[in-house]
C-alpha cells in the first residue's frame, strides 16, 4: 500500500494541488491528511482544499486549529461555515490506524479531544527522551505527526541525521517516529508499507 501524506495543508490549495498530482503520478492508494487542514475562514481556498480532498478520498486526522470544525461543532460556528466544509470536517478523526501505522496530528501521548493539549507545545520530540512518551503511549511501528512544519525521524534510541533529502527505509529500525514537512511550504511523502519506504517530496 502506498499512502500519500499531506502535513499541515493551512488551506493551500495551490501547493495541495501539486502535492496530489504527485501522489496519482506516484501510484498513491490512500490519502491522509495530517491536521491543520484550515486555519483561517478565508472561503474561496478552504471551498479548494476540501474539494480537492474530498475527489482524493482523502481521510486525516484533526489538528489544533481545525478541530473546532470537526467534532462538537458549536451553532456559531454552523452558521457560519459552508455545510460542504462541515460535512467533509465531520468525517476527520482523532487519530488513524492503518496496519503498523499510527497517525496523529501532535504527539500520540496526548488527547485529541482535549483543546489545551492539542495546543501544548514544548519543542519538538528531537530527543529520545521527548519521543519516549509517545513510543510508550501507542504500539505501532510507524508513528506520523505534522504540527512541527519540519522533518523528523526519531527511533526510540535516537534521531537519525535526516530532513526529507533523501527517501528513508524506515524498516532499517524496530520503530520510528515521523514528522511529515507541511504541505504549504512544498512538501509532503509517500509510504510504502511493504518496501517500508518513505519518500519526501519537496518543491
Amino acid at each position: 500500500m502506498r499512502i500519500g501524506l499531506l502535513a499541515d495543508i493551512h488551506e493551500d490549495a495551490a501547493n495541495l494541488r501539486r502535492a496530489l498530482t504527485e501522489f496519482r503520478d506516484c501510484g498513491v492508494d490512500q490519502v491522509v491528511a495530517l491536521g491543520d487542514i484550515v486555519t483561517w475562514p478565508d472561503m474561496e481556498p478552504v471551498m479548494e482544499v476540501i474539494r480537492l480532498l474530498q475527489e482524493a478520498r482523502a481521510i486525516g486526522v484533526w489538528g489544533n486549529h481545525d478541530v473546532g470544525l470537526c467534532v462538537d461543532v458549536s451553532e456559531a460556528v454552523r452558521r457560519f461555515w459552508p455545510p460542504e466544509v462541515l460535512d467533509f470536517m465531520s468525517t476527520i478523526q482523532p487519530r488513524l490506524e492503518l496496519g503498523p501505522c499510527y497517525f496523529s496530528h501532535v504527539e500520540p501521548w496526548l488527547d485529541p479531544y482535549d483543546v489545551e493539549q492539542l495546543w501544548y507545545y514544548d519543542g519538538s520530540p528531537d530527543t529520545p527522551e521527548r519521543a519516549a512518551r509517545s513510543f510508550a503511549a501507542v504500539r505501532h511501528r510507524f508513528l506520523f505527526l505534522g504540527h512541527f512544519h519540519h522533518w523528523l525521524l526519531m527511533t526510540p534510541e535516537r534521531q537519525i541525521p535526516w530532513a526529507g533529502e533523501t527517501v528513508v527505509r524506515l524498516g532499517n529500525w524496530e520503530r520510528c517516529l515521523i514528522v511529515v514537512a507541511p504541505v504549504f511550504d512544498g512538501c509532503c511523502a509517500v509510504f510504502d508499507t511493504e518496501r517500508t519506504e518513505l519518500s519526501p517530496l519537496r518543491w
